[in-house]
């Protein structure tokens, strides 16, 4: 068939013009495929050979799949409160975080030796990075589980391994899942240890706190004995006894200076018997000597009477009854002494003669020694009565003392209380942290105890990995059905791009679209038949060639796939 360019001239002008392409139909979409058949079938079984060529190369990969529940606590929290709060899928995530760790992915890798291809021509890093993709963690999520003919939902997770080596991914998936058991389990114990022994130091540092705050309250009491606040009451009760029996050593010193007056009395009324029972009554110089040694007597009593007034003003004011009693005793002494003296006066008196002549009667002599005896006894009397007015004495200056020194301690403590205030509000606060801490770290203990005797939350396998069958990549259908698509729209690419680039005229609707003349006939295109068979021939050779090195490739790789799986 005869062709011409889409560029025809129009008149007798020498520019070509360009013209739009016509709009295509069935017939003209028939007549590309027809045209570019080889641009189509070429690619799209290149793609078949690469799809299938590269789905039964790549190797398999079998995932051995375990389950791990959790199990519940066999001791309830609300009767042993646990030291780990921290969510149970929060702890996986950590524990999966310690088994994907270099370390462990390492020794894994060197125990069941591993992408031992990729060892050889990859970074270490790498190989391990390979293997962090292999495993897989599934979430946590409700497992229901009959036991019993009844239905029982647990909480459980997956882990996963993907290799090449199904016996392998098994083996692997085993270790991890053992791995993930022990690194929870000592994950625990070492949170429950560390808890446990932080609420002992603070406990030890809580109880030292306590004792040396209870050595310095011991030693403030030593030291401030009787001001204690708690005493305070007890040393106003010391200080009102201390006072109460002051007045009443000062009321027995004051009776005992009586019964000492009244002695002094008697004994003088009783010498004075003895005098006169001494002297004869006749003799002149008996009225003169009596006076002198009445007189003698008076001043005597009125020296001991000023002594004792002297010594109750010490005690007492003047207008004290014991005070009055000896003044007015004083006063009558004096009144005493004047007569006497008022009597003597101008009287003579010749001791010597009188001394000569002194004769005692008869009848005088019997009643002289009764009244002898009576002034032995007086005089023992007032002799006892000094001595129990001077212990009276001692006892009142001791009680003064002692008076004196609760008071100053009494008024010194209000600036030490304050501090044996603080000391006591200090303990307070520890002991109630002490008693914290001690509750805390027994709690603790028996919470580490529970999780020693596995007793409280623990992972346990659920269900065994089982040898894959089956492997889960790479899917062959898929990837050979791919290839073919790939292959099927580059081949309609390059036919299309061939197809826009050829701008000669196909046939006869070509013709009339862009020559717009009358077309009277058409000659058919006249070929030399040997060029038309030998480029035949050479078509047919390469299809041929292409068709049977694609067979192979595909038959090889299909060989080799079951060869290594056998």
């Amino acid at each position: 068939m005869t062709t011409a360019s889409m560029q025809p001239t129009q008149g007798l002008q020498d520019q070509p013009i360009s013209v739009p392409r016509r709009a295509l139909d069935i017939e003209d979409y028939i007549d590309i495929l027809r045209r570019h058949r080889s641009w189509i079938l070429g690619p799209s079984f290149i793609g078949l050979v690469v799809g299938v060529v590269t789905a039964f190369l790549w190797p398999n990969s079998y995932m051995a799949t375990g389950m791990i529940r959790v199990v519940p606590p066999q001791v309830s929290s609300r009767l042993v409160r646990t030291n780990i709060t921290e969510e149970m899928s929060s702890k996986i995530a950590s524990t999966y975080q310690n088994i994907v760790s270099r370390p462990n992915l390492l020794n894994l890798i060197q125990t069941y030796n591993l992408y031992p291809d990729d060892r050889k021509r990859l970074p270490t890093e790498d190989v391990i990075e390979n293997m962090r993709k292999d495993i897989q963690l599934g979430q946590m999520q409700s497992v229901s589980r009959g036991i019993s003919g009844r239905s029982n939902n647990v909480s459980a997770f997956t882990v996963s391994f993907s290799y090449s080596d199904r016996r392998l991914a098994q083996k692997v998936t085993i270790d991890l899942m053992s791995r993930f058991i022990d690194e929870s389990i000592k994950s625990r114990s070492n949170q429950n240890l560390m808890t446990t022994e932080f609420f002992k130091d603070q406990f030890d540092t809580a109880k030292r706190e306590l004792e040396e705050i209870d050595s310095k309250i011991s030693a403030f009491r030593g030291s401030n004995m009787g001001t204690l606040p708690e005493q305070e009451q007890a040393a106003l009760g010391r200080i009102t006894a201390l006072e109460a029996s002051t007045q009443s050593t000062n009321s027995e010193i004051s009776r005992a200076h009586q019964d000492k007056l009244q002695l002094e009395a008697q004994l003088r009324d009783l010498r004075d018997q003895a005098q006169s029972l001494s002297q004869p009554v006749a003799e002149t110089s008996v009225p003169g000597t009596a006076r002198n040694e009445r007189l003698t007597e008076v001043n005597r009593d009125i020296e001991r009477t000023e002594a004792t007034i002297a010594a109750l003003r010490e005690s007492y004011k003047d207008t004290h009854p014991d005070v009055q009693r000896a003044l007015a005793f004083l006063q009558t002494k004096t009144k005493m002494r004047d007569q006497i003296l008022r009597e003597s006066e101008g009287a003579r008196i010749d001791t010597s003669t009188s001394r000569t002549r002194m004769v005692i009667p008869p009848a005088n002599a019997a009643k002289l020694r009764d009244v002898n005896n009576l002034i032995s006894r007086v005089s023992t009397s007032l002799q006892a009565k000094d001595m129990e007015i001077e212990d009276l004495n001692r006892q009142l200056a001791d009680a003064r003392g002692k008076l004196r020194s609760a008071q100053a301690r009494l008024e010194s403590s209000p600036s030490s209380n304050q501090e044996y205030i603080q000391l006591m509000r200090d303990r307070s606060l520890v002991a109630a942290r002490y008693d914290n801490l001690s509750k805390s770290m027994q709690e603790s203990a028996m919470a580490t105890d529970i999780e020693t005797r596995k007793q409280g939350e623990l992972l346990e396998v659920l269900e065994q990995p089982a040898i894959p069958e089956e492997p889960y990549a790479p899917k062959r259908p898929l990837i050979v059905g791919v290839g073919v698509l790939l292959g099927i729209g580059l081949g309609f690419s390059l036919a299309g791009g061939r197809e826009l680039k050829d701008t000669s005229l196909k046939n006869l609707k070509d013709v009339r679209a862009y020559t717009r003349l009358t077309v009277l006939g058409s000659i058919p295109l006249l070929e030399n038949d040997f060029v038309v068979r030998r480029r035949r021939r050479i078509g047919w050779l390469a299809w041929t060639a292409t068709f049977l090195v694609g067979v192979l490739l595909m038959a090889g790789a299909v060989a080799y796939y079951y060869t290594s799986k056998a």
